[in-house]
């Protein structure tokens, strides 16, 4: 199980750096090529959704399917529509905005109603979505409303650290693959999570310096 847990990992930390990598620099390449790879990756997004219901006989590779569906629908939601108003003028959407809020805690709080009836991909794929953006909003209306070096981004960036270090042991003591793929990616997202904070902080380079 450990094995499938870094596949797990180098997968989709892979998956999701080629997606910042591609937007960061078709972003700069102008606006055709950025509007055609926001929505290559959101059709990208639903295919993947899609056909991780249609190949359940391998598990470890349906699951993948619905992590990176999520991962990709996050990137055109997350990422390209926050820039909208290149295309249309106040069509962008902050989705970390503190006005998202209410829609956030609705989407987690149907999302754990309706769990036990989705198809094990289809959870992977929700889930993935939901916990980018929750980790995301945390972050950012840390650092925009309060500061980056508000006492409370520290306090974020230890629990995260502590989850992190959780999902690890998780993945030591999980004997079903359902169980090791999800602690291990819950662990990439809240490891990840710490390494913004560091670079908010501007203690490392990161991403903003490319």
């Amino acid at each position: 199980m450990k094995n499938i847990g870094l596949k797990t990992v180098l997968s989709t930390l892979g998956f999701f750096g080629v997606i910042y990598m591609i937007l960061v620099f078709s972003n700069r390449a102008g606006k055709v090529p950025y509007l055609i790879v926001g929505l290559f990756f959101f059709a990208f997004g639903i295919f993947t959704f899609i056909k991780s219901q249609k190949i359940l006989e391998n598990q470890f590779l349906s699951n993948l399917m619905g992590i990176i569906s999520g991962i990709a629908i996050w990137g055109f939601i997350g990422e390209f529509m926050e820039n909208g108003n290149l295309y249309i003028p106040y069509a962008t959407v902050e989705i970390a905005n503190w006005n998202f809020l209410p829609i956030l805690l609705l989407a987690i709080f149907v999302f754990l109603q309706i769990k036990k009836d989705l198809k094990i991909p289809v959870q992977f794929s929700l889930s993935s979505l939901l916990m980018i953006w929750s980790m995301h909003y945390i972050m950012i209306f840390q650092f925009e409303v309060l500061s980056r070096t508000h006492f409370t981004t520290y306090i974020m960036c230890v629990v995260f650290l502590f989850l992190t270090g959780l999902s690890i042991y998780k993945v030591r003591e999980k004997k079903q693959i359902n169980s090791t793929m999800f602690w291990s990616y819950f662990g990439l997202l809240t490891a990840w999570s710490v390494l913004e904070y560091v670079w908010g902080w501007r203690l490392i380079p990161g991403p903003y310096s490319i």
